[in-house]
């Protein structure tokens, strides 16, 4: 027996709705009080297992790395900068430049000792 949605839509139409009982809502709230929250685990590691972990990747990462600079030649040298400093900065520019560095520094410092005292 095949039933059409035109049919189906009249049976459902027919239908009434069933309600919960009015203490429903209620009755499922002390339940859910009553009953027990779950806990979280907390899981306890050896400390000898985490540096015994630490120490294995820390020893590979150095062998690879020392491996690594055994099998390479390393001919690099530095080029030459010729710099004339004397054209590029005045003697009033670096006075200023120090003097704003010493600003600074006293300002961080007198917070350093004020939160000392705090």
């Amino acid at each position: 027996m095949k039933i059409t949605e035109e049919k189906l839509a009249e049976l459902l139409s027919g239908m009434e709705l069933e309600e919960p009982s009015m203490s429903f809502k209620r009755n499922v709230m002390n339940r859910v009080e009553l009953a027990q929250a779950p806990i979280a685990l907390k899981t306890k590691v050896d400390r000898k297992v985490v540096f015994g972990l630490a120490f294995v990747f820390i020893f590979a990462l150095a062998f690879v790395f020392t491996y690594a600079l055994s099998n390479t030649e390393i001919n690099y040298t530095l080029p030459k900068l010729e710099l004339n400093l004397d054209t590029m900065v005045s003697r009033n520019l670096l006075t200023g430049f120090l003097f704003v560095d010493l600003i600074i520094a006293l300002l961080y410092f007198d917070r350093v000792i004020r939160m000392k005292k705090a």
